[in-house]
């Protein structure tokens, strides 16, 4: 058990095999953000050791690294005890699916990327059948249910944590976690300057207006929840010479998008969602891992989530943490506005959005402690560090380099 960012030593040496190709790894990735991480960590296997194949559930990024996708998951993605339930039958049917699939494939490593509820359902099967299994990803037990942290013991044969405060956690029951660091520090780096990349989307010269940028989430429902409101609030924000843009996650299909870009004056970019943050003045920003990129850019924003009504009462009972932003979680402390429910309203997204495009003390504030957090996450090469740990667990050993 160790929570360095090295190799762990207690593992010990291990032999390679003499034939990297009879080796397979199945990942599981449940949504876009999984699916990128999973993604990451295939390319990062690969060139430390060839030959290994990889197969599971995933989309397209997953996909383009070479992962053969058994499963896509379009549609799979929701949020909300209320959504789960709706979407039950389904996720079941998938659920037994992929059952079946590690049955007869029996990969040499299982592992599975975030979407707790799903995966742990799947790492309890699999570790009835004797698979090896890496979970990627940390369930959030600091927020909410820590007690499902008890039925890791024995299912799992390591925890990847993305965040330095979740390591105690799983020492605490003996379960093997590292702290990886986290791959949004590689992840998000912009590939040009402000003034390239706003030209590249054609909002014009770097400081001939203030942008805006509306982020309202990759999955359907969000967009469906947050996006009347967003739509106000950029016709409200044109009046005051802002230029609005709205982010439309890759792969997200809705019928709401096509009546959405009929409102004259708002611009929309689909995909290239760190590029266009990058290029905005301040943001608004669904609750999620965007706001860690957001963040990590360093760019003012607010912070929103709108749920079934159903679903937050019934969170309410279960969640323990006062903020819910990944910011301001790191910060241990509220650094950014989180409009949360009814408190997502126009009236108050507006002078949110207003401060954060106009307050210059205010803006100035917000930036530094987000350096904060940004410093706080690390260096980067998580994605290579748990590379390592993966070859290790089938038993490869890591690559030395020139000066071991």
């Amino acid at each position: 058990m160790s929570a360095s960012l090295g190799p762990d030593p207690s593992l010990g040496p291990s032999p390679n095999p003499t034939n990297t190709k009879s080796i397979r790894i199945a990942l599981i990735a449940g949504e876009a953000s999984g699916d990128r991480l999973a993604a990451d960590l295939v390319r990062s296997i690969q060139k430390k050791t060839a030959g290994l194949s990889f197969f599971g559930m995933g989309g397209e990024s997953m996909r383009a690294a070479g992962v053969h996708i058994e499963q896509d998951f379009a549609g799979l993605s929701v949020v909300g005890i209320v959504e789960a339930l709706w979407h039950y039958r389904r996720l079941r049917t998938v659920l037994e699916r992929m059952k079946r699939m590690l049955a007869s494939q029996r990969p040499d490593l299982l592992i599975l990327v975030d979407y707790a509820e799903f995966n742990l359902r799947l790492a309890d099967y699999a570790k009835s059948i004797g698979l090896k299994v890496l979970f990627y990803v940390s369930p959030q037990l600091w927020a909410w249910r820590p007690s499902r942290i008890h039925r890791m013991v024995g299912r799992i044969d390591g925890m990847a944590v993305l965040f330095p405060f979740e390591v105690p956690y799983y020492q605490a029951v003996g379960i093997p976690v590292r702290f990886i660091g986290n791959p949004l520090v590689d992840d998000v780096r912009p590939s040009g300057t402000v003034e390239q990349l706003r030209q590249s989307f054609g909002l014009g010269l770097a400081k001939e207006k203030p942008i805006l940028g509306l982020f309202p989430g990759s999955r359907e429902s969000e967009w469906r929840r947050h996006m009347p409101t967003l739509l106000q609030l950029a016709e409200q924000m044109m009046a005051k010479g802002v230029q609005p843009v709205v982010s439309v996650a890759s792969g997200l299909e809705v019928d709401e998008i096509e009546q959405a870009r009929r409102h004259p004056g708002i611009q929309w970019v689909r995909g290239r969602s760190v590029d266009l943050m990058a290029s905005c003045d301040a943001l608004v920003v669904a609750s999620g891992t965007a706001t860690l990129e957001a963040g990590l850019l360093k760019i003012p924003m607010v912070v929103i989530y709108r749920l079934s009504w159903l679903s937050y009462g019934l969170l309410r009972l279960f969640v323990h943490v006062k903020d819910i932003a990944l910011v301001n979680i790191v910060a241990g402390r509220r650094i950014v506005q989180e409009l949360i429910q009814s408190l997502f309203t126009l009236q108050n997204l507006g002078e949110e959005t207003h401060r954060l495009l106009f307050d210059e003390a205010y803006r100035r504030t917000m930036v530094e402690a987000l350096g904060d957090v940004k410093e706080s996450l690390g260096e980067g090469g998580a994605s290579d560090r748990l590379a390592d740990w993966v070859l290790e667990l089938v038993l490869i050993p890591p690559p030395r380099g020139p000066s071991e």
